[in-house]
């Protein structure tokens, strides 16, 4: 039987070896359809085996394509298609360490005319991803995706434009070496419109967001699910002043609910919360000579825990991950200017007026800070920016805890910068380094302070040799509050040398991270009590990898990573683990690419209660570039 399996590969093989060279064109189909396609098709022997899958093994035939057409016109239609079959990366470009399948597809209609339009759909089966935890490679997943869009928009001179669009989503994915499952379903549209009238430019739009989640039992602490839906609506004007000014103001507003259900083996648990949010805007900014700025800004928000959300980035369909209490609310105001003092030397002073209610108190106060700036190299090395900031608040009747009887509270921070770049002989040096002690936060009576710090060395030898190393690292934490503090560090280092190249790296990272439907994001030091949908987490992770051209046209390539990280969700701890090692040796001959490769993975996670799992795949082929039409 293995004997018939090589003598049909070598019959294969010599088939595609003979095959004339196809020529480039545009096939004309019919009177308006116009086509180009190309593709690679790729055929071979592949294995797997493991703990997560059955033991198979024989031909693989793998194909990758790219269509592209229009109709009539390509400003009346014109289209894309790319399919793939048995893409991974032992075969292909892909990233993918299973053999996945699929198709991508958008159509354009109407373009430059005032209704254009556009459809979009994919679909993945069978294709691997990685869920991390901020620098360290912690899960991978296997699962299967598909997407749906469609938008369309009215554009005419000198009326108001509108664009409406419409997209939905869904996928599921099991975790190696458990079974633990995710599965998502989105639902989007959005309305948008602008306007310049008098010289204002105005604009308005509508969100609607609806999302489903099932949640891996290790993260969340037992099995759960959520549904969420939030509904956006905004408008906003700006407009040229005098003195090369501009104004803006803003307003949006936010309606949002949530359910979360958790499941584990003793209750079932519902958790449900709604908020809605006014958030506020406005500000001016002049430049009336070419090295004075002027600015001013004013801000109000009524509900500081939805607010929260849009300062971190985080899509509306999560319940905020802090709790500041009914009535939360925020008032800003302030101004600043900046002046060049000459070609080096750059100041700007700023003063802010906060009045906040949280926590079930209301505190206001004042913050006042200074910056010079230096982009003059001292010593031909470094560049300077420093800032003094002076802040003074006041608690209210309830405000014991900060500022009793209503006496004022003083603190000064500071922050500062250097950067440094020089080259000593061949050697290019660079550096970084930020501090601030005291910076205000998103919260009046609350300041934060960090570092930051990295450097990079790199050189270029003759023969087409260089080494570059790098290193970088982050740390900051709530003055106020033991415990909030997050950490993370890297390193890395290259050495090229001709047809060798050799690389490693080295990351660590600690802190709170929110669990949102689109996988873990991390968090800033937060106050107060978080929700339970935050992790705290831990991991490092290492490896390193190795490129080959001894030959012409010859390439190998290989890598391994190994991380172990740390988790804890309502009081579920895991230890994760996940090594993987990949290698590929490619040899091109005209249109023809020999390929192989191999890969091997091991995950395992502890909170699961199953034993590490592991898959080993290997594949030995070729593949062949085409033409089609």
């Amino acid at each position: 039987m293995r004997y018939q399996v090589l003598r049909k590969l070598a019959k294969t093989l010599g088939s595609l070896l003979v095959l004339a060279t196809a020529v480039s064109a545009q096939r004309k189909i019919g009177d308006n359809l116009l086509m180009t396609g190309n593709g690679t098709v790729t055929i071979g022997y592949n294995g797997a085996y493991g703990d997560d899958v059955q033991s198979t093994h024989g031909l693989q035939f793998g194909f990758g394509g790219d269509i592209n057409g229009s109709y009539y016109n390509p400003n009346f239609l014109n289209f894309s298609i790319i399919p793939y079959y048995n893409h991974s990366q032992a075969n292909s470009e892909s990233q993918s360490l299973t053999a996945s399948s699929g198709v991508s597809a958008n159509v354009n209609f109407f373009s430059g005319s005032h209704f254009p339009g556009s459809i979009n759909y994919n679909y993945t089966y069978n294709s691997s991803a990685n869920l991390g935890l901020l620098n360290v490679p912690a899960f991978t997943s296997v699962g299967t995706g598909q997407g749906f869009g469609i938008g369309w928009s009215v554009l005419f001179p000198d009326w108001p434009t509108l664009s409406v669009s419409y997209s939905q989503g869904s996928g599921s994915s099991n975790l190696y070496g458990t079974s633990e499952t995710t599965q998502s379903n989105t639902r989007t549209c959005t309305v948008r419109s602008s306007y310049i009238w008098q010289g204002f430019n105005l604009d308005a739009s509508y969100l609607y967001q609806a999302q489903h989640t099932k949640f891996p039992q290790f993260l969340g602490g037992q099995e759960s699910n959520s549904d969420g839906d939030n509904n956006s609506f905004g408008f906003g004007a700006s407009h040229q002043l005098p003195w090369n000014g501009q104004m803006f103001v803003n307003y949006t507003r936010n309606w949002f609910a949530y359910n979360n259900q958790e499941n584990n083996q003793e209750n079932q648990s519902n958790d449900i919360s709604s908020y809605t949010a006014n958030n506020q805007a406005a500000g001016v900014n002049f430049h009336p000579t070419s090295r004075l700025t002027l600015s001013a800004n004013q801000s109000y928000s009524d509900n500081l825990s939805g607010y929260l959300l849009q300062y971190l980035g985080v899509s509306g369909v999560l319940p905020p991950p802090v709790n500041f209490g009914t009535s939360s609310n925020s008032f800003t105001a302030g101004g600043g200017a900046g002046y060049e003092i000459t070609k080096y030397l750059y100041g700007t002073v700023n003063a802010t007026y906060y009045d906040q209610h949280y926590f079930g108190h209301t505190y206001s106060g004042t913050y006042l800070s200074g910056t010079l700036s230096t982009w003059r190299k001292l010593w031909n090395t470094f560049s300077f920016s420093a800032s003094v900031i002076d802040s003074a608040s006041q608690a209210g009747h309830n405000g014991a805890a900060y500022g009793a009887n209503g006496d004022y509270q003083n603190s000064v921070g500071f922050t500062g910068t250097v950067n440094a770049n020089r080259w000593v002989g061949l050697w290019e040096l660079n550096g970084n380094f930020n501090y601030a002690q005291n910076v205000q936060s998103q919260l009046i009576t609350y300041t934060v302070s960090s570092y930051n710090y990295g450097a990079n060395i790199h050189r270029r030898f003759a023969n087409r040799s260089q080494f570059t190393a790098a290193f970088a690292g982050t740390h900051s934490g709530l003055t106020q509050q033991p415990g909030t503090a997050s950490h993370g560090e890297s390193y890395s280092m290259s050495l090229s040398h001709r047809w060798l190249g050799v690389n490693g790296h080295y990351g660590s990272n600690a802190g709170v991270s929110l669990l949102t439907p689109n996988g873990i994001v991390p968090l800033p030091p937060l106050p107060g009590e978080i929700n339970p949908n935050t992790v705290l987490f831990s991991g490092q992770s290492y490896g390193g990898g190795i490129t080959m051209t001894p030959v012409r046209r010859m390439t190998f390539s290989g890598s391994y990573t190994r991380s172990i990280s740390n988790t804890l969700a309502n009081s579920i701890a895991s230890r994760n683990n996940m090594e993987l090692v990949y290698a590929q040796l490619q040899y091109r001959f005209r249109r023809v690419d020999f390929l192989s490769g191999y890969t091997r993975l091991t995950q395992g996670i502890s909170a699961s209660g199953a034993s590490p799992g592991t898959v080993t795949s290997y594949y030995a082929g070729i593949s062949r570039w085409f033409d089609f039409f």
